[in-house]
């Protein structure tokens, strides 16, 4: 499981590095890094930052070398940490999330926003709802709200002329769709007509 685990990680990159989309929740964290440090993953910045893209590229290489490396002669090591009872290693992972929340700006509001968003991720956890969506959503609030006001500017702020627009234009259209789509697909009404559809069948 931890060798497809690290297959994985190369999969995600690419999305965030060639569009800025994350592929799944931990490059989604990574974005955010990114933002916070003034860049932004995406096609401009392979233009922008040329250095910045393949030294992350040349780290993701050499991250797996060291991860095949460390593996194969720690093995035993992480196997004891893991084992570590869960009233040491809680309190240990706390303090470096502190110390890492109010690192970024040396402020507490930011220790206060990591504790608030820890109570939050916990009960969601707790009562089965996935964190990623959450994360995804976060990261991408921003994208989509300097898509939106792009393509509203480029349509003199007109919402006709723009979803006309959509209508009209074929590749516009199928995502439009596809989003809609994905969106009835979740709701209840549509378990309703699987199982009507299920039912039909099973009559006949």
């Amino acid at each position: 499981p931890e060798t497809a685990n690290n297959a994985a990680v190369g999969g995600a990159f690419i999305p965030m590095m060639t569009l800025g989309i994350p592929g799944d929740a931990v490059t989604a964290i990574m974005i955010g890094a990114l933002f916070i440090h003034g860049l932004n993953p995406g096609p401009m910045l392979m233009i922008d930052k040329p250095d910045m893209f393949w030294f992350i590229v040349g780290a993701l290489v050499m991250a797996n070398c060291f991860m095949l490396l460390f593996g194969l002669t720690g093995i035993k090591l992480f196997t004891k940490i893991v084992e570590m009872p869960r009233s040491v290693l809680i309190p240990l992972i706390l303090l470096l999330s502190i110390v890492g929340a109010y690192a970024v700006n040396n402020s507490l509001t930011d220790v206060y926003w990591m504790l608030g968003f820890g109570f939050f991720g916990y009960f969601m956890r707790h009562y089965g709802y996935p964190l990623g969506p959450v994360i995804l959503g976060v990261i991408l609030s921003r994208l989509l709200d300097d898509n939106w006001r792009r393509a509203i500017i480029s349509e003199r702020e007109d919402l006709g002329r723009f979803f006309y627009g959509i209508v009209t234009s074929p590749l516009s259209l199928v995502l439009f769709l596809a989003v809609i789509l994905i969106f009835v697909s979740q709701t209840p009404l549509w378990a309703w007509g699987k199982a009507r559809l299920r039912a039909g069948k099973s009559d006949e």
